[in-house]
């Protein structure tokens, strides 16, 4: 039975250091790369893993019918907004850079690390040609007209015009649709909020091995040598760690 197990255990490990060091993928993850729409979180808190602040106008700032001003050159992205003058972030949501840039058909957003995003530079609005819009949603149901108009008491979602008139549109449930907020701020001309990029280029320089007595997980969790756009590497490796853990230390 122990020569069983020996035998598994190296197998196991001979096939990850095959997976992991001799194909040399690339580490996907920031030390703070959340899934889902996150609310109230601290810029330092991003500061501190890795990010680093791309774009920053205020709300009513115009971003033109073009995401070139607000795209990093980074592996990962995170778009947000918050008030003038604070240091808490309201709303955000981050996904792999090249996937929120890829133009999605209006009102059909795509599902990136746990969050609905789209990315449209013509919208069926009926308000005139060259009318897009990028942002997020806790679902598949949006209504791009031009910028994300579905459910305007709603948290969750952010959404910015992408034209040549308009800044905005809205900040979760700030918005000037809102009637629980009776008009609510005009956020395509606020100077009150601001619209935020943040960036990471895929190098961790927070998490470093600490002590050769790492396990096995810890060591393959904080390797900057592994690539994992879509979080399917790091879920596979937690499904065999959570099988076959006892066996790898």
């Amino acid at each position: 039975m122990i020569s069983t197990l020996t035998k598994n255990k190296k197998a196991l490990t001979l096939t990850f250091v095959f997976l992991f060091t001799a194909l040399g993928v690339q580490s996907s993850h920031a030390d703070y790369y959340p899934s889902g729409i996150q609310q109230n979180v601290s810029e330092e808190n991003l500061r501190l893993n890795g990010w680093t602040l791309f774009y920053e106008q205020t709300y009513g700032t115009v971003i033109g019918n073009t995401t070139t001003p607000i795209r990093p050159s980074g592996q990962y992205v995170i778009l947000s907004g918050k008030a003038v003058g604070s240091s808490t972030i309201l709303l955000a949501a981050a996904a792999p850079t090249a996937q929120v840039f890829t133009e999605t058909v209006a009102n059909t957003p795509q599902l990136l690390n746990g969050t609905y995003w789209y990315y449209s530079l013509s919208t069926p609005g009926g308000f005139g040609a060259n009318l897009g819009s990028i942002g997020f949603a806790p679902t598949n149901v949006i209504n791009q007209s031009s910028a994300d108009a579905q459910t305007p008491t709603d948290e969750l979602r952010l959404s910015w015009h992408l034209d040549a008139s308009n800044g905005g549109w809205r900040l979760g449930s700030i918005n000037n649709w809102n009637p629980s907020i009776g008009a609510g701020p005009d956020l395509n001309v606020s100077t009150d909020y601001l619209k935020q990029v943040w960036t990471w280029n895929g190098v961790s320089t927070a998490n470093v091995r600490r002590s050769s007595n790492l396990s096995f997980a810890q060591s393959l969790y904080s390797s900057d040598t592994l690539s994992d756009s879509d979080g399917q590497l790091r879920l596979t490796v937690d499904q065999i760690m959570n099988k076959y853990g006892s066996l790898i230390k």
